[in-house]
């Protein structure tokens, strides 16, 4: 029995449907097809049968079947005969079907349900950034059970951050739709005619809204017709009792009860205009509610569609999946006869150098192929490779005659031999590679040896630019006890041929690709004792971004759009420093889950690490912004003016900047009251309400004449009239203080908002720039 633990290069696309099919290769390392030929003891349907029928394991994947192939391996000049073996398996899904796709499916269909939250009365968004934050933590919990690769990205991946995407883009679009509910320029700004013939008229039409039954679909769009409250405020003086003064028993009377119903004609009139102005704000309101409401069912729309277009493309990807020295004199030409010379002239001089003279240097031409790159670790600064080492070196005075003995070359054991001590000079562990136990000579006395090695070497790692760094490792072949004058250390292929076959061979398809062997031959290590010969090889690689730019770049980009929107949230209505601390909270833990993903080192700070702490510090910046506009729009607004010098700045000229548009008047009527009544403004409320208590019906003042009673009944109910008008200025109106304030937080949020796009663009393109330099200096 045998246990292999092998390379195999592994097509994840399709997680979890996913079908491998890897491969074990059987031959020879060493002898060549003339010497041992290889042949299958069985069919390779009797060995999946076989397979099939004692396979005991039940775990995660299923063995589908076993087939295979005699071929011929060719290297250079020589051959090997060799027996390839694929063992195709197939994964068993249930476990990621219950823990990933369902759960992930449960959280988008509750991004689907909350479109139908009113987004007038509930804070959709805040509910939606909840949502992107469990589904974050959802990822997070799952992180392990998805398989990492840099080659490519499973399928399962995109499904997850399109996922991710779509979530996105549903806060984004409750951004957009709570902004049009509550913006204030609601209640003063008629909606465009193109607004109500394309979206209340057209688009509603299209996807068949349907109208609340108090409200009435949009027609044709006609000019405003006059107000009636101007015509109608006439009716309410009295000329006629002017006009006939006859009529009346008594004109003295009637002539002083005239000044009091003017007055309350005057006080009705005004009630009658703010009752007027407050219901073009609300018929204002409520277009442009109807329009928010018609873009939120239509973005709804498109958003399902989206969603089911998408779903069935993954659906239909993963079911094509799931359906697929001497001069030698031989006696005769024999093995014995050639074994035998080999072992009375060579094989006893192994402890010494095969040179003539001791001053005589022995040249030791060496070459590699990198088969494989297996890993690069930052924290302890090493390179994981797999490397055939082949090296060259002749015995001088060696020679036979391949026709007496039989062979132009044989292969003998290592120990045998006197074999040169090249080393890895950056080799950092013990080397545990597979031991080959043989070395070819020729019949020229020329040896081959040729050996694969597991390195891991020493590599100091630049992982400035990561994930788009290059990184350049260094492999330094020398002996490592004798000098130069000993052994020269001499280059074998060039390094574009080193390039080639090593793509060629190339057994990994991991994070890293291989761009590039350098050689540099003329390499000396020199000491006080003497100088060492070496050859040192560069091994130019390239790390694949694709895994980092999709869980880690994308995602903090989405995260950094939706900051960018939660600008359009008015903060007058809206708990917008809410929404952005549930933001930052999300992003935390999405730097929780991509933890594992980023490089360590105490060396340099990644790129990615200062734009990832930027973006959160942007966050915290924006979040800081919030408080202080809420606290400018809510607490100076109540109890302090502003100052004069602070208006002019802001109002005159940083609004011109912030391309803030003059505060259009109000629809409201306001009132003022004319000089012969100037003085009624002194009292208040509390005050009339007092003198009205004060005086019982029928009661008279002792300084004045007694009057009708009528008309004391009609100075009352002016006095009433005139407290309730005075509370309506002040509940619609407002103080100019408030106002003002107001105005000055809308244009600090649009100034700070307007510097914070700017730093984001500059640094997120510095970055940018910085990334793309790193990856064109290699091409």
């Amino acid at each position: 029995m045998l246990r292999l633990v092998s390379s195999c290069n592994l097509e994840i696309f399709s997680f979890p449907f996913d079908v491998q099919n890897c491969s074990f290769t059987f031959g020879s390392y060493m002898h060549t097809i003339r010497d041992v030929r290889l042949g299958p003891a069985l069919t390779f349907e009797e060995m999946s049968g076989n397979s099939k029928r004692y396979l005991e394991a039940s775990g995660e994947w299923e063995l589908v079947d076993i087939l295979g192939e005699t071929s011929i391996l060719k290297f250079g000049i020589d051959q090997w005969d060799i027996i390839t073996i694929w063992v195709v398996i197939k994964r068993r899904p249930v476990l990621y079907v219950v823990n990933l796709l369902i759960p992930s499916s449960f959280l988008m269909l509750i991004d689907i349900m909350s479109f139908y939250l009113p987004p007038h009365s509930v804070d959709r968004a805040s509910f939606k950034m909840t949502l992107i934050l469990g589904y974050t933590v959802f990822l997070l919990i799952m992180n392990d059970l998805l398989p990492s690769t840099a080659n490519g990205t499973p399928i399962i991946g995109i499904y997850f951050s399109v996922c991710l995407a779509l979530m996105v883009i549903s806060l984004l679009e409750t951004v957009i739709i709570t902004n049009v509910l509550h913006h204030s320029s609601m209640k003063s700004k008629e909606v465009p005619n193109w607004v109500r013939v394309v979206v209340l008229k057209h688009i509603a039409n299209l996807i068949c809204y349907k109208w609340p039954e108090d409200v009435q679909p949009p027609s044709e769009p006609q000019e405003d017709k006059p107000q009636s409250s101007n015509s109608n405020s006439e009716s309410w003086n009295i000329q006629p009792a002017i006009q006939t003064p006859a009529t009346h028993p008594n004109t003295n009377e009637g002539a002083a009860s005239i000044p009091e119903l003017k007055q309350i004609c005057q006080y009705l009139g005004d009630l009658r205009a703010h009752l007027i102005s407050l219901q073009k704000e609300n018929e204002l309101t409520d277009q442009w509610c109807q329009v928010g409401y018609v873009l939120d069912f239509l973005l709804f729309r498109v958003y399902l569609l989206l969603i089911s277009c998408y779903a069935m493309v993954i659906i239909c990807m993963w079911c094509v999946w799931i359906s697929f020295a001497a001069t030698l004199n031989c006696t005769s030409p024999t093995p014995e006869s050639l074994f035998g010379e080999l072992e009375k002239d060579l094989f006893p001089k192994k402890l010494l150098r095969p040179v003539n003279s001791f001053s005589s240097p022995l040249n030791i031409t060496i070459s590699i192929t990198v088969v494989g790159i297996i890993g690069v670790e930052e924290k302890s600064q090493s390179l994981a490779t797999l490397i055939w080492q082949v090296m060259e070196w002749n015995i001088e005075g060696l020679s036979w005659d391949d026709k007496e003995c039989g062979t132009s070359r044989v292969s003998v054991p290592r120990e045998k031999l006197w074999i040169p001590d090249v080393h890895i000079a950056e080799f950092m562990t013990e080397d545990k590679s597979h031991k080959t136990p043989y070395v070819y000579i020729n019949n020229t006395g020329h040896v081959f040896d040729d050996k694969p090695i597991a390195v891991i070497s020493s590599c100091i790692l630049n992982i400035y630019n990561f994930p788009f760094d290059i990184q350049n490792c260094s492999l330094t072949f020398g002996s490592y006890l004798h000098f130069n004058t000993d052994i020269r250390m001499v280059q074998g292929s060039s390094s574009e041929k080193i390039l080639e076959e090593s793509l060629q061979v190339s057994k990994t398809n991991g994070e890293w690709a291989l761009i590039g062997v350098h050689v540099n031959p003329d390499a000396q290590l020199v000491l006080s004792e003497g100088s060492y010969s070496e050859i040192k090889y560069y091994i130019i690689l390239r790390r694949r971004p694709i895994l980092y730019v999709v869980n880690l770049l994308i995602p903090s980009c989405f995260l950094i759009t939706v900051d960018l929107f939660s600008f359009m949230l008015p903060p007058h209505s809206v708990d917008r420093s809410s929404f952005k601390m549930t933001l930052i909270l999300g992003y935390t833990v999405f730097l929780l889950i991509v933890n594992d993903l980023l490089p360590t080192t105490g060396e340099t700070t990644p790129l990615i690490n200062v734009f990832f702490s930027l973006s959160l510090a942007l966050m915290v910046a924006s979040l800081l912004e919030t408080v202080l506009i809420t606290y400018v729009h809510l607490s100076l607004s109540q109890y302090s003016a502003v100052p004069h010098w602070l208006s002019v700045i802001m109002l005159r000229y940083l609004a011109v900047v912030v391309c803030l548009p003059p505060k259009k008047k109000s629809n409201r009527v306001t009132v003022v009251l004319s000089p012969a009544k100037e003085k009624v403004k002194d009292f208040s409320f509390n005050n009339i309400s007092a003198i009205h208590l004060q005086r019982a019906p029928g009661a008279t003042s002792p300084e004045k004449q007694p009057v009708e009673p009528a008309l004391e009944e009609l100075r009352k109910l002016s006095r009433d009239l005139l407290a309730i008008r005075f509370q309506v200025d002040k509940h619609f109106q407002g103080s100019t203080s408030s106002q003002e304030w107001q105005m000055i937080a809308i244009v600090i949020d649009r100034l700070l908002f307007g510097l914070y796009l700017v730093f984001i663009i500059v640094s997120f393109f510095t970055i940018i720039c910085i990334w793309s330099r790193s990856m064109i200096m290699y091409d």
